[in-house]
């Protein structure tokens, strides 16, 4: 009875203890739940027992401390040290990926079964588990450093090259040239590598054979003769096609030897051969620079507005425009297929206005007026005004438009029709291509003005002109500046119509009456000198229900006339 007594209380302790030791290893797999397992180690660094952020701030720190230290460059020449550079670790750009490390270490014994858990949690304890820290270093950045300080020492090899000779017109190859180069790959694994354990190496660099160091050593070029030869031949056979001719419609323009041959690009492939192509950015030099006997800007329709209606003076214009981006790709194509015509490709350019869109021009009235007088101008001024005045006849400005002046009036040269005649030019008084043509944009401020228009940019004349008094309400141009430009704040397309009756010239602008009332106050004149100096104010103020919505004041300074003597 004793010995049974025994027995049961020796399987009860068993029991017990097998229990004890099952609960134990339940508990030592599932703990620490939100913790790394003891024991884990990123690098030698124990992080185990630690939560994610706090093995963070760690590495963070870790990593800091690091980037300060420096790498210290030898370069040996048989055994001695004969150069020496140091850099800190931070130039190289190296790449922690400790959000990655952590996971990694925070997942020991937490990603499998019960059984698979408890072993990794068992070896990490005895410290058989260790993170390997993920880190990349910049390639290039090892590059950079290395010919900067070492590269006097190195020969980068050269491949085989086709080049074109312009002396006759035709490809010519040169050689490849091998070179000597440090092992620049293994140099950055290799400081890569240290940087995973958090250390800071000594490279040793080495002129000649050396186990102990990075041995310059000898690189093939890629790009071999018999490659290059090839591709001169496939070129040449291409050139001698010449000439090639782009075509359109209406103009032929063709590419000969020499503009051709430099086009030529020779790209190294994987296969170490040399590929064919033409480059691009020379053929859009070239089509930019015949797109202007190509291309003609469309034209709005020119108007008139009379017994309250839009008349059509001269009907809108189609235009034609280069498309270059697609011109490119099909001069390429052809080309390299050795055909000789190449029709470029031409697209048809609207005018803004139609003649369907006229009718919706909601041009009703005029809504402003500019007059000026040009008694007493020479015959060559005469002309001037003219000329420049047609230019703005029968123009639309459209809604919100910034309206320049001188956009509009193009260029001022003989082959436009005008004649020399005076103009304000540093500080003199000269004939010039063009002189009077102030008189146009005097005339257009004050139609503009008149029209409670937001003027963004006028000039007044140096010195008082009597052409146009009264004083302060000018605008001298000249181009490309000074300018005139304002702004179309009616919200409606505005027409613009010139005058001459006379000696007077007359602006007149047609458009929808949007109830403004536009109230011009001066100009005033004062502070008059016995010089002939002056000036004067001009204020536009725009009225609507009774609320004034706009207003300018403009300002003009009149320096003495004598100071700009006429030179003829």
């Amino acid at each position: 009875m004793d010995l049974r007594r025994i027995l049961d209380k020796k399987i009860i302790y068993f029991l017990l203890g097998v229990i004890a030791f099952a609960m134990a290893l339940f508990c030592f797999e599932k703990y620490p739940a939100n913790k790394i397992a003891f024991g884990v180690k990123i690098d030698n660094i124990n992080v185990g027992g630690k939560t994610e952020k706090e093995t963070k701030e760690i590495l963070d720190k870790k990593i800091k401390e690091l980037l300060e230290k420096k790498v210290v460059f030898d370069i040996k020449k048989n055994s001695v040290v004969i150069a020496q550079r140091e850099e800190k670790i931070s130039y190289f750009s190296p790449k922690y990926n400790i959000e990655k490390d952590i996971k990694n270490a925070f997942l020991v014994g937490k990603k499998g079964n019960f059984f698979l858990n408890l072993k990794e949690k068992f070896l990490a304890l005895f410290g058989k588990i260790k993170i390997v820290p993920n880190v990349e270093v910049k390639e290039e950045k090892v590059d950079e450093f290395l010919t900067k300080n070492f590269g006097k020492f190195e020969a980068l090899p050269k491949n085989a090259i086709v080049y074109f000779s312009l002396s006759d017109g035709s490809f010519k190859v040169k050689e490849e040239e091998n070179g000597k180069m440090f092992e620049r790959k293994e140099i950055k694994n290799y400081l890569e590598n240290n940087l995973k354990n958090f250390k800071t190496p000594n490279i040793c660099l080495a002129l000649n054979e050396d186990s102990n160091c990075f041995y310059i050593k000898n690189v093939k070029a890629e790009i071999k003769k018999e490659a290059a030869i090839k591709a001169k031949e496939k070129a040449n056979e291409i050139l001698n096609n010449c000439p090639y001719y782009l075509k359109t419609d209406f103009s032929t323009f063709s590419l000969g030897k020499n503009t051709l041959g430099n086009w030529f690009l020779f790209v190294p492939q994987k296969n170490k051969s040399l590929e064919m192509s033409l480059d691009e950015k020379l053929i859009e030099e070239y089509l930019n620079d015949i797109s202007s006997k190509i291309n003609i800007e469309p034209k709005n329709p020119v108007l008139s507005f009379e017994n309250e209606k839009i008349n059509i003076v001269e009907p809108p214009k189609e235009g034609r425009v280069l498309n270059i981006k697609e011109s490119i790709k099909k001069i390429k194509k052809e080309i390299l297929n050795k055909n000789k015509n190449i029709t470029l490709v031409i697209e048809t350019k609207k005018p803004e206005i139609t003649e369907e869109k006229i009718k919706d021009l909601k041009i009703e009235k005029l809504i402003g007026k500019g007059t000026s007088n040009f008694y007493g101008s020479p015959k060559n001024r005469i002309n001037n005004i003219k000329v420049a005045a047609s230019k703005f006849n029968g123009i639309l400005i459209a809604p919100n438009e910034i309206f320049s002046f001188n956009k509009t009036l193009g260029n001022v040269t003989a082959k436009e029709g005008y004649l020399p005649e005076l103009v304000i030019k540093e500080n003199k008084t000269v004939p010039e291509y063009g002189g009077g043509i102030c008189q146009v944009s005097t005339t257009m401020f004050r139609a503009a003005v008149y029209s409670g228009l937001e003027i963004i940019e006028r000039h007044a004349h140096a010195f008082p002109v009597s052409y146009y008094n009264p004083q302060g309400f000018d605008a001298t141009v000249y181009q490309p500046s000074p300018d005139l430009k304002f702004k179309n704040n009616t919200g409606n397309y505005i027409l613009v119509q010139t005058k001459i009756q006379g000696y007077n010239l007359i602006f007149e602008f047609y458009g929808k009456d949007d109830g403004r009332k536009v109230i011009v106050k001066g100009p005033y004149q004062y502070d008059f000198k016995s010089d002939g100096s002056m000036k004067a104010k001009l204020i536009e103020e725009v009225w609507k229900n009774d609320k004034l919505i706009h207003a300018q004041t403009f300002y003009s300074f009149y320096d003495s006339p004598n100071k700009y003597p006429h030179t003829r």
